[in-house]
């Protein structure tokens, strides 16, 4: 996808989960095609929107995740956001994944709501 079709995409899904955090999470998910994201590569998502030296936290990355989940099961899109790895209170997971069918989904939402 290319820069402005990402920028649309982006937009759209601003207007439909209301933050512009999940939107960028939803579109790093999305940028993997269904590989796993890891932990850094979803803290660098917004960057630009923090203080130089704040760096989320696991735990702050986790939370977001789930708010986004609950945002996606809201629209219809439950079950969506896959977790890689274990995760439990001592091993985190290693990152999160947005596998078919449930990319497809996403983007089929996102395309209908932007036309």
């Amino acid at each position: 996808m290319n820069a402005l079709e990402r920028l649309g995409l982006e937009v759209v899904a601003f207007n439909l989960l209301g933050s512009r955090m999940m939107a960028s999470l939803l579109l790093v998910l999305l940028d993997g095609n269904g590989r796993q994201v890891g932990f850094q590569t979803l803290a660098d998502a917004r960057q630009w929107r923090r203080r130089e030296n704040d760096v989320p936290t696991v735990a702050g990355l986790r939370t977001r995740i789930c708010v986004l989940r609950g945002a996606l099961r809201d629209l219809g899109l439950p079950d969506v956001i896959k977790t890689c790895g274990h995760e439990t209170v001592l091993c985190p997971a290693t990152g999160y994944s947005l596998p078919e069918p449930g990319r497809s989904a996403v983007m089929a939402r996102l395309i209908a709501e932007a036309g």
